[in-house]
């Protein structure tokens, strides 16, 4: 009887350094509030505005759709997004988002991951939102 065993050489996967994630589509059930939300709240410019669509920014590429279906209910936890996330180019312009949520007296939860400096908060249709910058110095131990 003779044994053989078979070797497979496993393939590393990676994907590409260049891929970028596309905007994030979010269904929501009123478009006004929530157009008022991320450009007072978080800042966002609206791009485009269609009858029940809408697309937000930083003033270059879209960032965000937002899609109105009034019958939708979304149910925490279950349907939709745990979170997305908004990276920011510097600690300072993250400073200035979470400032501004202050003053609003708008909830939010900052958070320090070390490697990146965070606060957590929720649109008014509990669709999670993460804030961020990435800070590679603090975990030089300098």
């Amino acid at each position: 009887m003779t044994l053989s065993t078979t070797t497979t050489s496993q393939t590393e996967f990676s994907i590409d350094p260049t891929t970028r994630v596309g905007d994030v589509h979010l269904l929501v059930s009123n478009l006004e509030r929530q157009i008022d939300f991320y450009q007072t709240v978080l800042g966002f410019k609206l791009h485009h505005r269609e009858k029940t669509t809408a697309r937000l920014g930083g003033g270059e590429a879209d960032l965000l759709r937002l899609i109105e279906q009034p019958t939708f209910k979304r149910y925490r936890g279950v349907t939709g997004l745990y979170h997305f996330a908004v990276l920011f180019p510097n600690r300072r312009e993250l400073a200035r988002a979470v400032g501004r949520l202050f003053a609003l007296k708008y909830r939010n939860y900052p958070t320090d991951h070390i490697m990146t400096k965070t606060t957590y908060l929720d649109d008014p249709e509990g669709n999670g939102i993460e804030l961020y910058a990435e800070s590679p110095e603090d975990a030089s131990g300098a």
